[in-house]
C-alpha cells in the first residue's frame, strides 16, 4: 500500500520492482538498464551474421519463445494459487496490512521456493537450448559486470537479482535484434534478387546443353571409354551446375561463397539440412547423383531441381546448339594458339579433330585421349592419323622420362642412367617442339576434308 501511494505521484501506469526485498526501482530504471546493452546487441548480432550465417532467427524461433515464456508464467501463477490457497487456509493473517500483507508474504514463500522454480525454468530453458543453443545474448555473470560499471555504488546482491531479472528480456530483444540485422541484409541484396536469377538462369540453361552436348558426343565409344568420360563429365561440369545451384539457395541461407567451384560435398550436406523439406528432397537427389555413372539419371534429378528452385532451363534447338559448338570450337582453339605443353597440344588437337569429324562436342579427360586417337583412325586421312600417333608417341616417351626422372630421386648410383635420361629427354623435347606447330595445324588451318565429310 505505502508503495503504490509513493508511486501514484510518477503516473497512472507507474510500477516498481522490489529487489533483496530492500530495494525498488521503478520500470523507467529497469528499462534503462536495459538499454545499457542496445549498442552491444547490434554490434554481436552482426558479427554473429558474418561469422556464423547458418543461424538464422525466424518468426517461428520467437513464437517458440514466447510459447515458453507463457508455459513458464502459467506454471507460477498455478504455484502463486496453490499457495494462496494454503496460506488462507491457515488462517495467517497479520494486523494493519491486512491482504497486503498477505500479498507479501506470498512473496516470501515464493522465494523460498526459488529453488523449485528454478528448476522447472532451468528444464524448460534446457529444452530450449537444445533446439536453439546460440540464442543467448549474455550470461549472467557478464550481465552482472556490466551493471556494476553503471551503478557502482548498487550492493552486490541487488546487482545479482537486477541480472537474473534482465536475462530472459535481453535475450528475446536479442533474438529479434537478430531478426532485425538478418532481415536488413536481405533487403539490401534483394534488389539485384531478379538480375541474379536471371544470370543464374543464363548459366544453368548454358551448362545444361552443353552436357546434353557432350553426352551426345559420348556414344560414339566402346561401353569402359564411355564409363570413364561419364565419371569425368559428372565430376566437374555436372557438379559446377550442381555447385551453382547450391549456392544460389546458399545466398538464402547466408552461406553462400564468392567462387561455387570451391563448394565440396560436406558443404553441399551442410546447405541441404538448412533448407526446407520440399527443396531438399529434389537437391539431395541431385547431390547424389554426382557419385552414379549415368547422365541421364542426373539431368533427371536436376530438372526436378530447377523446379523445385523455380529455375527456368532453356533447353536448346538446333540453331543454339549450333552456336554452342562454334563458341565450344573456337574456345579450345584459342586455348590450342597459346599452349606450349606437348600433352595439351596433343589433347586439344584430338578433341578438335573428334568435333570436327563428328560434329559433336567432348569432354574429356587425358587419359582417355589414346581412345579418341584410335576412333580416328578412319575419320581423318591418313596422314594425319599417322602425324597425330607419331606425336602421341613422343608425349608419351617424355611423360614416362619424367616420372623416371622423379622416381630416381638423389640416388647417387643413377648418375650413368640420368646422363642416359637426360640425352633421350633431350631429343624428345626437340622432336616434340618441331612436330608442334604441325599438329596445331591440323585444326588450325584451313583443313583437307576428313574421311567422313567426303
Amino acid at each position: 500500500m505505502l508503495l503504490q501511494q509513493v508511486m501514484r505521484p510518477f503516473g497512472k501506469h507507474a510500477s516498481a520492482t522490489v529487489f533483496s526485498d530492500t530495494v525498488v526501482v521503478s520500470e523507467k530504471f529497469i528499462n534503462d538498464c536495459t538499454k545499457l546493452f542496445s549498442e552491444r546487441m547490434h554490434q554481436k548480432a552482426e558479427k554473429e551474421m558474418k561469422n556464423n550465417p547458418v543461424h538464422l532467427i525466424t518468426e517461428e524461433d520467437l513464437k517458440q519463445i514466447s510459447i515458453l515464456e507463457s508455459v513458464n508464467t502459467n506454471k507460477k501463477d498455478k504455484k502463486d494459487e496453490r499457495r494462496k490457497k494454503a496460506t488462507e487456509g491457515s488462517g495467517s493473517v497479520r494486523g494493519g496490512g491486512g491482504g497486503n500483507a498477505r500479498e507479501y508474504k506470498i512473496k516470501k514463500v515464493k522465494k523460498k521456493g526459488r529453488k523449485d522454480e528454478d528448476s522447472d525454468d532451468e528444464s524448460q530453458s534446457s529444452h530450449a537450448g537444445k533446439k536453439k543453443p546460440d540464442i543467448t545474448f549474455m550470461f549472467q555473470d557478464e550481465i552482472e559486470g556490466c551493471l556494476r560499471k553503471h551503478i557502482p555504488d548498487a550492493p552486490e546482491e541487488f546487482i545479482s537479482e537486477l541480472a537474473e531479472h534482465l536475462i530472459k528480456p535481453l535475450n528475446k530483444m536479442y533474438l529479434e535484434v537478430v531478426r532485425s540485422v538478418f532481415m536488413s541484409s536481405t533487403s539490401a541484396s534483394g534488389t539485384g534478387r531478379k538480375r541474379t536469377i536471371k544470370d543464374l538462369q543464363e548459366e544453368v540453361s548454358n551448362l545444361y546443353n552443353n552436357i546434353r552436348l557432350f553426352e551426345k558426343g559420348m556414344k560414339y565409344f566402346a561401353d569402359d571409354t564411355q564409363t570413364a568420360l561419364t565419371k569425368h563429365l559428372l565430376k566437374t561440369v555436372c557438379t559446377d551446375i550442381t555447385n551453382l545451384m547450391f549456392n544460389f539457395l546458399a545466398s538464402d541461407l547466408m552461406m553462400a561463397v564468392e567462387d561455387p567451384a570451391t563448394i565440396t560435398s560436406d558443404m553441399r550436406k551442410k546447405i541441404l539440412s538448412k533448407l526446407t523439406e520440399e527443396t531438399k528432397v529434389a537437391l539431395t537427389k541431385l547431390h547424389n547423383s554426382l557419385n552414379e555413372k549415368s547422365i541421364e539419371d542426373f539431368l533427371s534429378c536436376l530438372d526436378s531441381a530447377t523446379e523445385a528452385c523455380d529455375i527456368m532451363v532453356k533447353k536448346g534447338d538446333k540453331k543454339r546448339e549450333r552456336q554452342i559448338l562454334f563458341q565450344h570450337r573456337q574456345a579450345l582453339a584459342d586455348q590450342l594458339k597459346v599452349t606450349e605443353d606437348p600433352a595439351l597440344i596433343l589433347h586439344l588437337t584430338s578433341v578438335l579433330l573428334f568435333q570436327f569429324s563428328t560434329h559433336s562436342m567432348l569432354h574429356a579427360p587425358g587419359r582417355c585421349v589414346p581412345q579418341i586417337i584410335a576412333f580416328l583412325h578412319n575419320k581423318i586421312p591418313e596422314d594425319q592419323h599417322t602425324l597425330l600417333v607419331k606425336y602421341q608417341g613422343l608425349v608419351v616417351k617424355q611423360l614416362v622420362s619424367q616420372n623416371k626422372k622423379s622416381g630416381q630421386g638423389e640416388d647417387p648410383s643413377s648418375d650413368d642412367l640420368d646422363k642416359e635420361q637426360h640425352d633421350v629427354t633431350n631429343t624428345t623435347r626437340k622432336e616434340l617442339q618441331e612436330l608442334s606447330l604441325s599438329i596445331k595445324d591440323l585444326v588450325l588451318k584451313p583443313r583437307k576434308s576428313s574421311v567422313t565429310e567426303e
